[in-house]
């Protein structure tokens, strides 16, 4: 069958009615027929317009076909490609006109990354000063001895603008920095005792680089040292155990 340009009549037949945008394959539906794109499928469970259980068990092939028969314009500016929508988000993501980023969460293409990781992945917005601060990472003592994930956050600072994202795994403790703006950022990250001191000081990788090869944690430190000798319990919550980590340029 021959490629058509998209009709504006049919094309919000086309959306995902969670994100707003064509449908991004492959293409899921929940129990009761509604389709969302795989990206939204992340993120959206159960479904947000019947609630009925929602997982990637079923597949809609025949809308994906027709995506696949259907073309638009490139969206940005200075493209005169035209694609079919089932190519269109291999397409935007690396177009040489495409100035957004990728969400590391969802890998959607975002123009503000920012308010996408704060308001759609709860992300934790954190205003510091412009030479930095002390930030901290608290929990109970179970979740510094057992593999966690803790609260992702925003760091802001200055015009600087850092993904932050911390886990312990197998014992050690690691700290993710990643940069959002593409001028060069570099950042000194310090644990201070009399008789010891970690940390890293260096140029922190652009948030690019989290999806193009394995990151590297920025800070590396061993939980039980930490808890021997950084980690404090909180003020107003005996149970709470408390590390800090001075943040500056």
């Amino acid at each position: 069958m021959e490629k058509v340009e998209v009709n504006p009549l049919f094309a919000e037949s086309l959306e995902c009615p969670v994100c707003y945008d064509f449908y991004d394959p492959p293409i899921y539906f929940c129990q009761n027929g509604h389709s969302l794109c795989h990206r939204c499928t992340k993120i959206s469970k159960p479904c947000p317009l019947c609630r009925a259980p929602l997982t990637q068990n079923f597949r809609n092939y025949s809308l994906e076909n027709i995506l696949g028969k259907v073309t638009v314009p490139c969206k940005y500016a200075g493209c005169n490609e035209s694609i079919t929508l089932f190519e269109r988000s291999n397409h935007l993501k690396n177009c040489k006109f495409n100035n957004n980023l990728n969400c590391i969460e969802c890998d959607s293409s975002e123009e503000n990354l920012i308010m996408h990781l704060i308001k759609v992945h709860d992300y934790k917005e954190i205003i510091m000063q412009d030479s930095g601060g002390l930030r901290s990472f608290s929990g109970p003592q179970e979740s510094w001895l057992r593999d966690t994930e803790w609260p992702k956050g925003v760091w802001k600072f200055g015009k600087s603008n850092l993904i932050v994202r911390a886990l312990s795994c197998s014992g050690i403790f690691h700290v993710y920095l990643y940069r959002i703006e593409r001028e060069p950022v570099f950042v000194k990250l310090s644990l201070d005792l009399e008789d010891c001191q970690f940390g890293f000081k260096g140029k922190l990788p652009h948030i690019s680089d989290y999806q193009e090869k394995s990151p590297e944690p920025h800070f590396n430190c061993d939980v039980n040292l930490l808890l021997e000798k950084f980690v404090k319990r909180h003020e107003d919550d005996e149970d709470i155990l408390r590390l800090w980590i001075r943040v500056s340029k």
